[in-house]
């Protein structure tokens, strides 16, 4: 009698739940999800310039705050955060160990 393989099933698994999330992205960019949002942030603004040109014309005071649309959203996390620093780590060490081993070239050749 033949054994199955767990690591095979959680392979497939996993296939599985990634085609499903590709099919879910397919449908929505499909579907002009994305570009309604996009629409209506245009559409935002759009709307924020015309209050600001009616302010203007009304002589109310101005403050860039009123107009500008603050959607901005951290998905960092501690994880992300910690792998960018040991990706800044490991760039700055091998610029180093490059522009070093370049120099000592340089003497042996001069």
């Amino acid at each position: 009698m033949k054994k199955k393989n767990n690591n095979s099933n959680l392979f497939w698994w996993i296939l599985g739940i990634l085609f499903i999330i590709y099919i879910g992205y397919l449908m929505a960019l499909e579907s002009g999800y994305y570009q309604s949002k996009v629409a209506q942030k245009t559409l935002l603004t759009e709307e924020k310039i015309e209050e600001f040109e009616q302010d203007i014309k009304e002589g109310k005071e101005l403050d860039i705050k009123d107009y500008v649309i603050d959607d901005y959203k951290d998905y960092s996390s501690p994880l992300s955060k910690a792998g960018q620093q040991i990706s800044l780590g490991v760039e700055n060490f091998i610029t180093k160990g490059i522009g070093k081993f370049v120099s000592v070239v340089s003497k042996l050749f001069t």
